[in-house]
């Protein structure tokens, strides 16, 4: 006689606890060979944050150019989704910079979504799954897609 495999009392029993503290989420991540750890200002940042500021509704993080802003902001940003505090947007100021966003997600193995061809809101993102990754005519014009 064959047996049947309960799978939904083998999926319960496994539950994976996602990593809210955006330091120890950077271990996790699935990053290309090229990330190194962390720069000590970006951990600090994110330890601060984490600590002290991670329920404030605005915050400012001011850094030099090149001193790693972007990353901080996906990791802050996964943080949020990881504790079920999304959806989360990234709002980049033109197209451009929001190609260079997306390739810094790619390459650090955050899970990011875009607005496609369509001009439709992804379900990852209305879902809290992924960051949406867009640039700001995306969101303030007269026919934004969030307006609807």
């Amino acid at each position: 006689m064959a047996k049947m495999i309960d799978f939904k009392k083998k999926l319960n029993s496994a539950k994976i606890e996602r990593k809210t503290e955006p330091c120890e989420l950077y271990s996790t991540l699935d990053r290309k060979s090229v990330a190194g750890p962390l720069r000590p200002a970006q951990e600090y940042i994110l330890s601060q944050w984490y600590t002290n500021h991670r329920d404030d509704r605005d915050l400012v993080i001011k850094l030099h150019t090149g001193e790693g802003k972007t990353l901080i902001g996906l990791l802050l940003l996964q943080s949020m989704i990881n504790s079920k505090k999304g959806p989360c947007l990234y709002i980049c100021p033109n197209v451009y910079l929001t190609a260079q966003v997306c390739a810094e997600a790619e390459k650090f193995g955050i899970p990011y979504c875009e607005i496609g061809n369509d001009n439709q809101i992804p379900d990852e993102f209305v879902c809290g799954e992924k960051i949406l990754i867009t640039h700001a005519y995306k969101v303030f014009n007269g026919k934004s897609i969030f307006l609807e």
